[in-house]
């Protein structure tokens, strides 16, 4: 029953958002990100936390860049919420692109391509992005724990042609049938590595990383490329493609930590340029040899 209440109070503000005014809807994105703020404490100190560890602020720019967060995570779903609306018309409307001779090359080789990104800016209308320009997309996403929210949101993700599968089971093995293929494989790897006892530096304190995105990458002859979707404004983005990393062959363990902690120095070069787009309230440095105290 309450499964149903959530996703009925889901559906709704997906209606709503759609019916009104795209500046309405982020007026609305705003104002859900800071009750989120107020309410969401716990979240809040991690997010804290983490800005502490990641930059030189006095209390009330902790204060301040804290509660952007917020209202940029609002900002998030509600872009999310309104991205049937998008197609490739309107995304070169909104969208100005830096970079698009890396993703020219990787697309002239005709092998995999391995899209490395992070919870950053808006991860999930980039992935749509690039599938409306022609990408063939393929990503791994956790299942929500709400089933009903969860196949909504699967089924939104695939409505520009890209395919979805759970990051579970026999995943590997499809990620490398879609890499073999010659298609796009899109990998969110920010995200602290419960079982890793390998580290890359972000912020200078290192962090736990998982190499499997590079094992496949190497074993199927795809070039890594760094992409990232930031916001500049309302309703108006940057695709950021960075030169991609190409990697070949079996590669020792050492040659594989050198290419996720370029792929992490990537990422922090923009954190810091939009510093209250990436997902501060995530226990990234959990685990962390380098922290003497626990910092959650």
């Amino acid at each position: 029953m309450q499964d149903w209440v959530v996703y009925l109070v889901y559906r709704c503000l997906e209606l709503i958002v759609n019916l009104v005014p795209e500046s309405i809807a982020f007026k609305i994105g705003r104002a859900f990100g800071s009750l989120a703020y107020k309410l969401m404490s716990r979240r809040r100190e991690i997010a804290e936390a983490n800005l502490k560890l990641a930059f030189d602020l006095d209390e009330q720019e902790l204060a301040d860049l804290t509660r952007a967060h917020f209202k940029h995570l609002g900002m998030v779903i509600i872009e999310f919420l309104r991205s049937p609306q998008l197609d490739q018309q309107q995304v070169e409307e909104i969208v100005e692109i830096e970079g698009a001779e890396y993703l020219d090359a990787a697309r002239q080789r005709e092998e995999g391509i391995v899209i490395f990104t992070g919870h950053f800016g808006n991860w999930e209308l980039l992935g749509i992005c690039l599938t409306l320009m022609g990408l063939p997309m393929n990503a791994l996403a956790k299942n929500q724990s709400n089933e009903l929210i969860n196949q909504h949101i699967l089924k939104n993700r695939q409505l520009t042609g890209a395919k979805v599968f759970a990051n579970k089971g026999m995943v590997l093995k499809k990620a490398y049938q879609v890499l073999k293929k010659g298609e796009a494989l899109y990998v969110i790897g920010d995200q602290k590595a419960r079982t890793a006892e390998e580290y890359v530096e972000l912020f200078g304190v290192r962090a736990t990383v998982a190499l499997g995105t590079v094992d496949l990458a190497a074993r199927t002859n795809s070039w890594i490329l760094p992409i990232y979707l930031p916001r500049v404004k309302e309703g108006k983005y940057r695709l950021l493609i960075k030169e991609p990393i190409k990697v070949q062959g079996k590669l020792a363990k050492e040659e594989k930590i050198e290419v996720m902690q370029n792929l992490h120095s990537s990422l922090e070069e923009v954190i810091k340029e939009y510093p209250e787009q990436w997902l501060w309230i995530h226990r990234r440095w959990h685990f962390s040899p380098d922290l003497e105290e626990e910092l959650y």
